[in-house]
């Protein structure tokens, strides 16, 4: 089982009002909610799964922003997720993800925000950068991952969401 699907709408709208700066009304959200669209790849041979943006946004230089994206990733115990930006956006503006690459733990779909993936970026270039709601602005590649002989993780089940294995 390896997957992209939405989180619930309550969920979205939580998230989103909590990131963004201007007064948002709850059916703008949820019509926003309903026209999220799940990644695909964009090309037969594409490693990675096109994520859009549910919203338009202005980006000015020496700015970051967090997207709520309204997605999760279900994937297999041994896995992970690497996000990352689309090298569009990086060559021709500077843009990049705050932490260079995210690593999403295959564990993340069951944390408390049920595992949505929000995506930090940053605008590192000299020109402001518009992205409308359903621009691919970040890209998804599911990977495997080994461990050592000597494994012994710190806690065996995850009980927060973003950034919480840290915390336990």
């Amino acid at each position: 089982m390896i997957r992209f699907e939405k989180i619930t709408a309550e969920q979205y709208i939580e998230d989103r009002q909590k990131r963004s700066s201007s007064a948002l009304d709850g059916p703008s959200l949820l019509q926003e909610y309903d026209a999220i669209q799940l990644p695909q790849r964009g090309t037969l041979d594409s490693a990675g799964y096109d994520i859009r943006t549910p919203f338009g946004f202005a980006l000015w230089p020496g700015q970051s922003l967090v997207v709520p994206t309204g997605l999760r990733a279900l994937m297999e115990p041994d896995m992970w997720l690497g996000l990352y930006i689309r090298s569009s956006l990086g060559f021709k503006y500077g843009i990049r993800l705050v932490n260079s690459t995210a690593v999403i733990d295959a564990d993340y779909a069951g944390a408390a925000n049920q595992g949505h993936l929000m995506v930090g970026i940053y605008n590192g270039g000299s020109k402001v950068v518009r992205l409308e709601a359903g621009d691919a602005f970040a890209q998804g590649i599911f990977q495997k991952y080994y461990i050592t002989e000597d494994d012994s993780p710190k806690n065996q089940v995850r009980v927060g969401g973003f950034g919480s294995t840290n915390m336990q």
